[in-house]
């Protein structure tokens, strides 16, 4: 079984291991250039302190005129103060770490669960898969919990190097709540995998054809994301911020934007309780895709 297993996916592991690896590159990439930028961007205020210059958050100072010169050339290097001058540069990055990565497991998920059951259909390969020594329960668990555990085990390392960049965007961005982070890396991204794989696989198994189940399955996770989201939110309910100052405690996962008005947030010390929350109900929502699955393959007349 695991031989045919090989033989009949090893195209699709081949570029998803391709893909994952440039994916995880890609990111390497963004997390390394957006530390030296930051660590360039602070020797610059170093600089501008160091010449007398007015810091770039101010919109005039007053400095001596031999100065001048001096101050004009280092106003020149950045567009102003870090989050201005950090979110024209990251932009793309911080769009790929925060979204790009869902979707990306959600296309290659749909991609590899949807022909498990409708290629077999297709191409009536099911006559000789399901009529053999293998049973039919046998040749669904099988091929299942080795392509989704590959896949998950694809979307943890994947979510593991993105959690890291996003600690480099940050502390760049720091305008922006945390919290559109919080489902793109490590555990998140793992269940988000595994339920695009088994959404395809469950209508594969329904619609009999490839194609309009990939379609189907990425309609079905931009459905379920949020909501899985959602849930959690309303399992563990926020702490508000409160005044005078109204700030959250560092490394808080911020939910909303003011100032000077309360905010909702996540302690820092709940970020990996909320992460296995999440897990476990989007690997709630795989079972019951699965298990769906399931009922339609055994329903198949061979």
């Amino acid at each position: 079984m695991t031989c045919l297993i090989w033989r009949q996916h090893r195209g699709q592991a081949l570029w998803t291991i391709i893909t994952v690896t440039a994916l995880c590159g890609l990111v390497a990439d963004f997390g390394l250039s957006a530390a030296h930028w930051l660590a360039g961007y602070h020797l610059w205020l170093h600089q501008l302190a160091a010449a007398g210059c007015p810091p770039p958050s101010a919109h005039s100072g007053v400095f001596h005129v031999r100065s001048a010169a001096a101050c004009q050339a280092l106003k020149g290097r950045y567009p102003g103060s870090l989050q201005a001058a950090f979110a024209s540069r990251y932009n793309a990055a911080i769009l790929l770490s925060q979204y790009g990565l869902p979707a990306a497991f959600a296309v290659i998920g749909a991609i590899l669960g949807a022909p498990v059951v409708a290629k077999e259909v297709e191409q009536r390969t099911h006559l000789a898969a399901w009529t053999q020594s293998v049973s039919r329960r046998r040749w669904y668990t099988t091929k299942i919990s080795v392509l989704a555990a590959g896949l998950a085990v694809a979307g943890l390392i994947t979510g593991t190097v993105n959690a890291w960049l996003q600690h480099q965007l940050a502390a760049g961005d720091t305008g922006a709540s945390r919290w559109s982070w919080f489902a793109a890396g490590n555990l998140a991204l793992a269940g988000e995998a595994a339920l695009a794989f088994a959404l395809a696989v469950a209508f594969g198994a329904l619609l009999r054809r490839t194609l309009p189940a990939i379609g189907a399955a990425i309609a079905g996770f931009i459905v379920l994301l949020p909501a899985a989201r959602w849930l959690v939110q309303a399992l563990s309910p926020a702490s508000t911020t409160t005044g005078p100052r109204f700030a959250a405690p560092p490394g808080s996962w911020i939910l909303g934007s003011g100032t000077g008005v309360p905010v909702p947030y996540h302690p820092a010390s709940q970020y990996w309780p909320l992460q296995f929350t999440l897990f476990a109900v989007l690997l709630g929502c795989a079972a019951a895709a699965l298990a769906s699955g399931w009922r339609a393959t055994r329903a198949r007349a061979v």
